[in-house]
């Protein structure tokens, strides 16, 4: 099975769970009726925010949505890492490891490119260590520049955005706290 079926299995239990029509979970969801009908049948490639809408409305965690029911206390296997995105000028991003509200991330971001994030639940946090270039780290009004070698941590619970001004690739490592219905 591969990803997108074993991400529609998931989503259609979930739904299943909760009794939930199409028309009333895609509402929940905050996505369409056909894009739901498409990840059920693992036809889609649902981006990041999307995956994080349908883990959100269910009320589960990312690495739930993405594992089914994560259970064990450890786990190390051949799904990790998961590329998650990725762009035609070569930024991307992999979740390389991720338990219950406990995600890390491995991301690169060539020079111009940015991603934004939107505001997560109430206590969500964020830890980065920058491995290589400058990555400069917007949360809310407030903006800090990263430099290799240096890290920094917020509250994740106002919309934030990550992006390279420099000439050089960013690498940097994400550690995520979402804790979504915990």
């Amino acid at each position: 099975m591969n990803a997108a079926e074993s991400l529609g299995v998931v989503v259609g239990r979930q739904r299943a769970q909760r009794g939930w029509t199409l028309d009333a979970a895609a509402a929940r969801l905050g996505i369409s009726r056909r894009l739901l009908v498409q990840i059920e049948q693992g036809e889609a490639n649902p981006s990041l925010s999307t995956m994080l809408a349908v883990a959100g409305g269910f009320s589960i965690d990312l690495a739930d949505l993405l594992e089914g029911d994560v259970t064990a206390a450890t786990f190390v296997g051949p799904n990790a890492p998961r590329p998650m995105w990725s762009t035609a000028d070569g930024s991307s991003a992999e979740l390389a490891a991720a338990h219950g509200p406990l995600e890390l991330w491995r991301w690169e971001l060539q020079p111009g490119e940015s991603r934004s994030s939107e505001a997560h639940v109430s206590d969500s946090l964020e830890c980065i260590h920058v491995q290589s270039g400058q990555l400069n780290v917007e949360v809310g009004t407030e903006s800090v520049v990263v430099r290799r070698g240096e890290a920094v941590a917020f509250a994740a619970d106002r919309p934030h955005r990550y992006s390279n001004n420099g000439r050089a690739r960013v690498v940097f490592t994400l550690a995520v706290y979402d804790p979504i219905g915990a």
